[in-house]
């Protein structure tokens, strides 16, 4: 390498270390030149110039912008506002948008690279692997002589990743926040191929650990902000440190701390810095030695906790994959039989507080980041979304810990029924205003367009993540929105993303898939038993009129009847009026004939093929092809699937692309979709928008009913996207999980006796029902359908079977509310009880007589 060269390594090496990264090493390097090559883009995103002095293709020309200079966006922007139900606010706006949000972790291939101790490959005792080499060499010797050949292939012993991971996120009363951090680190790591596998569980409330315990060679992480009861002294917090202390013993162990370090000490984690020492590498947390920096601690195993951030992941790796052992730097706690401390969060109650000293607060103790961040939030809607977006468009490295000082902060208020919804306290937001730098307000707009450039980059890359509204031009129903908005986007970068009409009907021209002009062939060529039966249960899924809607004598199914198909299909083009559906099943070479048939038969016809094994043929038709394996599952199983869950969030009829788009996101790992429908084509229903469970209450407000819908709300929505319903018409017939609440006005009411009746109508009672005994009521009082079933299960509490949910203690109450939405979680997720048809209520019996 000449001394040039060298010293332009040198001199990038160098540029690297002072924007704050570590040194790079040769690898490193290498990658980056190559991408830089490849890209062959300036740093402000344009295209490069050429070696020759010329500008590249779509770069700017003699008069265009200068290179690192924003262009100012052409013609007219449209704010984004987020969605509201309150009246009050404004309602100008008339389209919906599903709208990205940034990311979370800003350095996830850094958080990669840190992994690397763990990527460690160990002998496999079960598996060994053809040397061919040696195996050629031994039958060379075996053939030189002239006694017969005898040789035996030689083997060497394969190799796998050394450990597994199991990644337990906390469940508790907050940790709803972090959830998009913790989806984005579960991905995160199964992306490194680091572990043999990843699996997943959950820490409940009440000090329950879900999922399979850990064996030999498994690491824990733990996703925790350490402010759920299960950290401090109680039932729950005994229960968990049983548990723990059992793992501590077990393997490695660590907790991900979303919060930054200076918040420890509010929590239930006040992990102390010092030097953790491991005396070999995968060993126990019970053989790890602590030596902290300042005050000392009590006896008990140690427990790692990190940041979520390269550095901090780095050491703890390095202490857990080190051969011969290794001392990092880091920070611990030692965790006793049973937790210590006080059972409530020790930080003050912000609610007495005047404006001008919570702000004071905040600044005294947070980072220069989060401060601005909270000025940038009052200029907007503080949104959990939109604070993302608004971190990845201010900052130049945005980090979690900096969105986590906010939002713990106490200058925010939780909305009633938005988790990550939040409003600034009386005067907060005029004050962070005018703190702001007057260079800040005056960009303003210039940061509201950086923001909209995010979503328009980001769409169709990542999945949507909330619905925005867009003030247009349309004719539409007007939409309530906030009046400030979180975004500009110019009309291109709209259409990217996607702009939604309100109006139910869809527009004129839009292609239909329902009961009427459409049809629908399907041909499975050499299905086995579960191939074919998936296949019929796509065309019972494709004529319920719940999903999709098509006739049945619309629909026609073959299985290597590849004669009857081309008869089927000819009748199905003069009768299609507006869409033709063709399924085809099979190997490349086998559908190759019928696939050059199809080219060009009808204006709309829609291909989907589900092809085993071989390459994607060359199509101009609309299509939606899967390349998969024998192993996998097929097209047909995973459209059941889809058909049957829906896309949670989205509209209540699902356009043939958003189908497309969960068949990615559903199919089996390593399988191959490839997607090309140029019209919109509304194709089914949209289950996951109406998914809920229905309680069944008696008539009339009652304020300790109308507390447990909320709390029992609240909860649901936590555990999973479920949402609880009652006094709905038509909700019955859709709810997967119903909950009568036991008291005696409500098994006097006949309309309460007719909502059993139709659920009833769809399950039996042993699957879907969740009783819940809300007041002492004498059993031979209860109807015989109620007595049936165990309404005063012991899982709830002592004392729940004696006094009711109504008259048990504050604690206790809140306990079994939480098992009560975790037993409805459970039963929707075991049983999954398709929709039903919706009935008047007064033709039914009622139940209860």
């Amino acid at each position: 390498m000449t001394s040039e060269r060298r010293g332009a390594l040198d001199r990038l090496a160098a540029l690297l270390t002072g924007l704050g990264r570590p040194d790079p090493d040769p690898v490193e390097l290498a990658e980056l030149l190559w991408l830089a090559v490849r890209s062959e883009r300036t740093p402000d995103g344009g295209p490069a110039d050429r070696p020759d002095g010329r500008a590249a293709p779509g770069g700017p020309g003699p008069d265009g912008p200068s290179p690192g200079r924003r262009p100012e966006p052409a013609g007219p922007l449209l704010p984004l506002h987020l969605p509201v139900a309150d009246p009050a606010d404004g309602t100008a706006a008339a389209g919906t948008v599903a709208t990205p949000s940034a990311p979370m972790l800003a350095r996830p291939l850094d958080l990669q690279r840190a992994l690397r101790p763990l990527k460690r490959r160990v002998p496999d005792p079960h598996r060994a692997l053809l040397d061919e080499d040696a195996t050629a060499d031994r039958l060379a010797e075996a053939l030189r002589g002239p006694a017969p050949v005898h040789w035996l292939p030689v083997l060497r012993p394969s190799t796998e990743r050394w450990l597994s991971l199991r990644l337990v996120l906390d469940c508790g009363p907050t940790m709803a926040l972090w959830r998009p951090l913790a989806r984005e680190f579960a991905l995160l790591l199964r992306q490194t191929g680091a572990f043999r596998q990843v699996g997943s569980a959950r820490l409940t409330a009440d000090g329950a650990l879900t999922g399979a315990q850990p064996g030999p060679r498994v690491v824990t992480l733990l996703i925790s902000d350490g402010m759920g009861p299960q950290w401090r002294p109680g039932p729950a917090g005994e229960r968990w440190y049983r548990t723990l202390g059992a793992l501590l013993r077990r393997g490695p162990v660590a907790v991900v701390q979303p919060l930054p370090e200076r918040l420890w000490p509010l929590t239930a984690l006040p992990a102390v810095p010092g030097v953790l020492a491991a005396p070999a590498a995968g060993v126990a947390n019970a053989g790890y030695a602590f030596r902290p920096l300042e005050h000392p601690v009590g006896p008990g195993p140690v427990l790692p906790v990190l940041e979520a951030d390269p550095e901090w992941l780095a050491n703890w790796a390095t202490l857990v994959g080190s051969s011969g052992g290794a001392e990092v730097v880091g920070a611990a706690l030692r965790i006793g039989p049973v937790p210590t401390g006080t059972a409530g969060a020790p930080t003050a109650d912000p609610t007495g507080l005047d404006a001008e000293e919570l702000v004071r607060r905040f600044r005294a103790v947070a980072s220069r980041e989060a401060y601005t961040l909270a000025g940038l939030a009052a200029l907007t809607t503080p949104a959990l979304p939109v604070l993302r977006l608004l971190q990845r468009a201010a900052f130049a490295r945005p980090r979690p810990q900096q969105l986590a000082e906010l939002v713990v902060s106490g200058l925010l208020t939780e909305r009633p029924g938005h988790q990550d919804r939040f409003d600034f306290r009386p005067g907060v937001r005029d004050l962070l205003v005018h703190t702001l730098p007057r260079s800040v307000t005056h960009q303003a707009v210039g940061l509201l367009i950086r923001v909209g450039e995010q979503i328009a980059a980001r769409a169709g890359l990542v999945p949507n993540e909330l619905a925005a509204i867009a003030a247009t031009d349309t004719e539409g129903a007007p939409l309530t929105a906030e009046t400030r908005p979180f975004a500009l986007v110019s009309p291109a970068a709209l259409g990217i993303v996607g702009l939604r009409e309100p109006a139910a009907a869809p527009a004129a021209g839009t292609a239909r898939i329902g009961p009427h002009g459409a049809r629908a062939v399907l041909l499975a060529l050499a299905p086995d038993r579960a191939g074919a039966a998936e296949l019929r249960e796509l065309v019972t899924a494709l004529g319920n009129p719940e999903q999709v809607g098509m006739r049945p004598d619309h629909i026609w199914l073959g299985l290597d009847e590849v004669a009857d198909f081309r008869r089927a299909l000819r009748r199905a083009e003069q009768e299609a009026d507006s869409i033709l559906l063709v399924y085809l099943s099979g190997t490349p070479a086998g559908v190759e004939g019928l696939l050059g048939e199809l080219l060009g038969r009808h204006p709309r016809l829609v291909l989907m093929l589900d092809l085993v094994g071989g390459a994607a043929p060359e199509l101009s038709q609309p299509r939606v092809v899967m390349l998969r394996r024998p192993s996998d599952r097929s097209l047909a199983a995973v459209c059941n699937e889809v058909l049957r869950t829906g896309r949670f969030g989205g509209p209540p009829e699902l356009d043939l692309r958003d189908f497309a788009t969960e068949l990615a996101e559903r199919a089996d790992p390593g399988v191959r979709l490839q997607v090309e429908l140029p019209e919109p084509m509304l194709f089914t229903r949209n289950p996951a928008g109406q998914r809920y469970c229905y309680l069944g209450r008696a008539p009339g407000d009652d304020p300790a009913v109308d507390r447990f819908v909320a709390d029992l709300g609240e909860e649901v929505w936590q555990l999973t996207d479920l949402a609880v319903a009652t006094r709905q018409p038509g909700a019955v017939a859709r709810c997967e999980v119903f909950v009568p609440l036991y008291e005696r006005e409500y098994f006097r009411s006949s309309r309460c006796g007719r909502e059993w009746a139709a659920f009833a109508r769809r399950t039996d009672l042993s699957r879907g029902f969740v009783p819940v005994f809300g007041r002492p009521v004498g059993h031979l009082e209860l109807p015989y359908t109620a007595r049936q079933l165990n309404y005063r299960d012991q899982q709830y509490g002592d004392d729940y079977a004696r006094l009711g949910l109504f008259g048990l203690p504050q604690q206790q109450y809140e306990l079994a509310v939480h098992r009560i939405a975790a037993r409805i979680v459970e039963v929707a997720e075991r049983h999954r009880i398709p929709p039903g048809h919706p009935v008047g209520l007064a033709a039914l019996p009622n139940a209860f007589r």
